[in-house]
């Protein structure tokens, strides 16, 4: 934005270093740091005659111009030869500039500048300048602008093959938009692009503008044509790759005469000149082809910007370099021309996809995500972890390290490393061998200073390894029995379980009451307090040791692989059990007879067989299944061992037989066992108990 008219006011004091002056390249160069940069600013000119504001169209015409550099400071450049300047002889120049600066809250300084330059090398025959907004030529010009009778008296504009020329006095041509002056050495022409009598035109495929004009001298009396004409190369840049290729025609057929003698070039980027050397250590390229110089610049030097945008919700970039380029040739007229081209290259807006180099090695368990790289404009606003949007801040506070990566360009790159064992981490078991991790991520991110939006979102696999987890049995105590688990482990192994020696298959599942559930991970059997493969250890009336003996075998092997012995206690109250080695053991409650029953005094079938331990309560029996009266009786398949606890009568004397003392007691004890099988280490509650206490007309106990 430049201010129209303000009055001025000479500020006290310049800050250090906010502004750069010099002389480069037949011009006035004057840099204003961006950070210094109120809300608006202007140039003014002042000479003898007063200060001249600068407008856009005034700048032009007189050779003034504002551009803004990679670094983003403001850039005033003016030609040597432009308006208002003081020339002494060609050799020397002079130029007061008035930088004015408006802060947001209304406040002007100005700032006076006096710049002084000199020619450090001679000026050519000949000096094209292409600046970004005018084109000017000079030409060496002999004849003192003092001499009499000496006065620039029309300028003719012609095209190629225009068969019209048009003829326009000074004045009229300075009415639309050229200067037109003659100084001690030089005749100049200037104009801004566009121009009227400007015209396009390609040369090798290139579009250009150009101005062709020949300006008659009138000289004692003598009309002398003094033909001055321009071309400067109108195309962008273009994204070739890693580079920005920008393409001018070696030789402009308006501009070179007959013979044509290429000379030397000088390539700067930045305001940095670059030698051969440099330009082919950093990758820069000024190759000939078919006539077209191609220049390449590398996206990545220094003096190369990035401009970032947002394109229907699609992140795109733009590069551009600051390039000054000088071209030297010869030709039959022209013994020496210079052609320089100060041009702030832009490339189009080109779709762009921020890069993710995914650094995560699984056996660290830690994600490491590097994303990038952005140029300076680029921000980092938020960061969303699965579902989980966060400031950079936040993120530091949930165990998220994200740090920025800077470089030495200016541009960056944002690093996030995450633990696997994160909650926001997704974990999922893809085979007993591998776990898979996802990190779900979205960066939110912001352009300055449009303040434009863009984000970018991945998910980011992991698949670990898990360690090698062997199968095992375990063991559980129950109310009921005893559970065995086999966990499975990560190794691919079908396993068979037993029970002792036998076999877990449906028909003993069936026999012994087992319950049976499969889990991914894992078989669950379990096994009733009184089921085939139980043993009982350490029977006493206050509680028994029951113990089961597990093994798990290796179809393919036939090796047993894992074994487990698991013990239970469980308080007795009522027990019947048969022991493997053919023992039955009982524990009976007498006392819930009527009248009760003293447990001390009752046997077996045989008498003979007393209780091996009792208490106020129960008796507890243990003998084997072929002593104390017991008997056995086949019944189809099964067998049938059948015994008994009783009561001993005390009868009273002899002379009444008829009445005795106690009442009858008896509990019958059944054992059943499948003819076709081997013995099972099994168990069985109590079948059936009679029991009685009731007195018969004939005195015999009723069962």
């Amino acid at each position: 934005m430049l201010l129209m008219s303000l009055p001025l006011s000479c500020s006290i004091t310049v800050p250090a270093g906010t502004f750069t002056a010099k002389c480069h390249e037949r011009h006035f160069w004057l840099s204003v740091k961006a950070s210094f940069l109120g809300s608006a600013v202007q140039f003014n000119v002042e000479d003898s005659t007063g200060i001249h504001f600068l407008s856009s169209q005034r700048a032009a015409e007189c050779g003034y111009t504002v551009v803004w550099n990679h670094h983003g400071d403001l850039v005033f450049r003016a030609s040597y030869l432009a308006c208002y300047v003081e020339n002494r002889r060609d050799t020397e120049f002079r130029l007061q500039v008035w930088f004015v600066n408006r802060q947001s809250d209304g406040s002007v300084d100005a700032y006076p500048f006096k710049i002084h330059c000199s020619v450090t090398e001679p000026w050519s025959p000949r000096e094209i300048v292409c600046e970004e907004n005018y084109m000017e030529v000079s030409i060496q010009w002999y004849i003192p602008v003092e001499a009499e009778q000496f006065r620039m008296e029309r300028v003719i504009f012609y095209r190629p093959g225009d068969a019209h020329p048009a003829s326009q006095s000074v004045k009229e041509a300075e009415a639309l938009g050229y200067h037109i002056v003659a100084t001690d050495t030089r005749l100049l022409l200037r104009g801004a692009y566009s121009s009227p009598f400007f015209y396009m035109r390609k040369e090798q495929d290139i579009q250009m503008e150009a101005v062709d004009a020949i300006i008659v001298v009138q000289l004692e009396g003598a009309s002398i044509p003094v033909e001055i004409s321009m071309a400067c190369t109108k195309t962008e840049a273009v994204v070739d790759g890693l580079h920005l290729l920008w393409s001018f025609p070696l030789a402009v057929s308006s501009l070179v005469h007959d013979l044509f003698r290429n000379g030397r070039v000088r390539m700067e980027v930045g305001g940095r000149m670059l030698s051969d050397c440099e330009m082919h250590e950093s990758g820069y390229k000024a190759t000939l082809k078919d006539l077209t110089m191609e220049i390449r610049i590398p996206s990545e030097a220094n003096g190369a910007q990035i401009k970032s945008g947002v394109i229907k919700g699609q992140y795109v970039q733009s590069l551009s370099v600051e390039l000054f380029y000088m071209h030297h040739w010869e030709d039959v007229i022209w013994l020496h021309t210079q052609h320089r081209s100060f041009r702030l290259l832009h490339t189009p807006y080109v779709p762009q996809t921020p890069t993710l180099i995914n650094g995560t090695v699984s056996s660290t368990s830690m994600f490491s995500v590097t994303l990038g790289v952005f140029p300076a404009d680029v921000s980092l606003q938020n960061i969303t972890v699965g579902n989980d949007t966060m400031t950079w801040t936040k993120a530091q506070y949930q165990g998220l390290h994200l740090t920025q990566l800077l470089f030495t360009n200016g541009s960056h790159a944002y690093t996030l490393h995450v633990p696997f064992s994160h909650p926001l981490v997704t974990q999922k078991v893809i085979s007993k061998h591998y776990r898979r991790h996802v990190l779900a991520l979205t960066f939110d991110f912001f352009i300055l200073p449009e303040e434009e939006h863009f984000s970018y979102s991945t998910d980011v696999v992991s698949d670990l390894k898990v360690p090698a987890v062997p199968a095992r049995l375990e063991g559980k105590c129950t109310e009921r029995g005893i559970v065995v688990l086999l966990h499975y482990g990560s190794e691919d192994v079908q396993w068979e379980l037993y029970v002792g020696q036998s076999r877990i298959d449906w028909e003993l599942v069936w026999l012994g009451g087992y319950k049976l559930k499969s889990e991914d991970d894992h078989l669950s059997v379990e096994l009733p307090l009184y089921s085939p493969g139980m043993t009982y250890e350490d029977l006493s009336l206050k509680d028994l040791v029951a113990k089961v003996e597990v093994s798990a075998v290796d179809v393919l092997t036939l090796k047993v692989e894992h074994s487990l012995v698991q013990r239970c206690t469980f308080p007795v109250r009522d027990l019947l059990a048969c022991l493997p080695e053919g023992r039955m053991v009982v524990v009976a409650d007498t006392t819930r007879s009527i009248p009760p029953v003293l447990p001390n005094s009752t046997t077996l079938l045989d008498s003979s067989c007393t209780p091996v331990a009792t208490d106020s309560t129960r008796a507890l029996f243990n003998f084997s299944l072929d002593s104390c009266g017991t008997t056995m009786t086949v019944e189809g398949n099964f067998l049938l061992y059948e015994n008994q606890i009783r009561y001993m009568q005390k009868f009273l004397p002899k002379e009444d037989p008829l009445i005795h003392v106690d009442s009858p007691y008896r509990l019958t004890l059944q054992y059943v066992k499948v003819q076709r099988d081997k013995p099972l280490l099994s168990a069985s509650h109590q079948r059936s108990v009679s029991q009685s206490a009731s007195k018969g007309q004939d005195g015999r106990s009723n069962k």
